[in-house]
């Protein structure tokens, strides 16, 4: 079964992290301090910190901006439920919006769930779509950019991670540049960033120097890794001939999931039979709605609730072989369940 997640682990990563070993520093020290500032230089932001993982950096931007208990913060149902967690980790309670076709909030769907006692909006860039921050932050709430699918991406608008008050990028071992688990918080103002010692630190820690040396090596060939993901971009485009949306999106730009809708009379259990019989494992957009966990009604998130019920998501990742890419895309041009 071709798996529908795998990091890409080059003979170069192994020696990175093996000399790290030999060498003995591999608590967090001048290498993990190396690899925020390489960051922060490849993404041009002011400021950066590492942190354990995208939700512990989550949790260190909420209280960067002073919010505890008693305030809310809007974020998008269709969404992995970390996000949720870490705005329940500092005492919040999360309001939740509806998403666009992209997957990703928009101003009014914002709006909607914006309440009196609204601190901050988490903007997420879904599956590596950009969403539209400048009409977000227009709505005068403080934005959290959630760029853990986006890392180093260019939109129209600048780098994903860049365009709010503060930017968030992941890196645990799905993701597109990977430490294993770890994520960064950039900002341009420095007094959002965790404190370097005390509870700040306890709460958030940085990053070892043993992930920041598979870090540095990741980084060192980003620019291969984007380009081998647009190759398999272009693989799936074509076998899809236009059906079932293609991987909307910017046209050439760089994507986390390539995902696809199917017909309203082809459910999501028949497409995973189709490409389960191919030795491919397929998965919906995300995982649940967070709404529904609270019992909140369908009806007040219908683009998140019909994008559920249609998004599939095929392997790709710049790991898989050539070969593997032919077998997905063949089973993509085969399947007459496509939109």
């Amino acid at each position: 079964m071709i798996a529908h997640s795998a990091p890409w682990i080059t003979a170069a990563d192994r020696q990175a992290v093996e000399r790290r070993l030999a060498e003995g520093q591999i608590a967090s020290g001048a290498l993990a301090a190396s690899f925020e500032d390489e960051v922060k230089a490849h993404v041009g932001a002011a400021h950066a910190r590492s942190a354990p993982d995208g939700t512990s950096a989550i949790a260190a931007a909420l209280r960067g901006l002073g919010i505890g208990s008693g305030d809310d913060v809007v974020l998008p149902t269709y969404v992995c439920v970390d996000v949720e967690l870490a705005v329940r980790a500092v005492g919040a309670a999360p309001r939740f919006a509806d998403v666009d076709r992209t997957g990703t909030i928009t101003a009014e769907t914002a709006a909607a769930a914006i309440t009196p006692r609204t601190r901050a909006i988490i903007a997420v860039h879904s599956l590596g779509r950009p969403c539209a921050i400048g009409p977000l932050r227009a709505l005068n709430v403080p934005v959290i950019e959630d760029a853990c699918q986006a890392f180093g991406f260019a939109f129209p608008e600048g780098t994903a991670g860049t365009l709010g008050d503060i930017g968030i990028y992941s890196f645990h071992a799905t993701k597109c540049l990977t430490t294993g688990e770890g994520g960064m918080i950039v900002c341009a103002a420095g007094d959002l960033l965790p404190e370097p010692a005390g509870e700040e630190l306890a709460l958030c820690p940085r990053l070892s120097d043993l992930q920041a040396a598979l870090g540095l090596a990741q980084l060192s060939r980003y620019d291969s890794m984007l380009g081998r993901r647009a190759e398999i971009r272009r693989t799936y485009d074509a076998a899809l001939g236009g059906r079932g949306g293609g991987s909307r999106g910017p046209a050439g730009g760089a994507l986390f999931r390539y995902t696809f809708e199917l017909r309203d009379s082809a459910p999501f259990e028949a497409a995973t039979r189709h490409f389960a019989d191919r030795g491919i494992h397929l998965r919906r957009g995300v995982d649940a709605l967070l709404h529904r966990r609270h019992g909140l009604p369908d009806d007040r998130f219908p683009g998140a609730c019909a994008l559920f019920a249609r998004n599939a998501s095929v392997p790709f990742y710049p790991a898989l072989t050539d070969h593997e890419v032919g077998l997905i895309a063949r089973a993509l041009a085969e399947y007459d369940g496509v939109a």
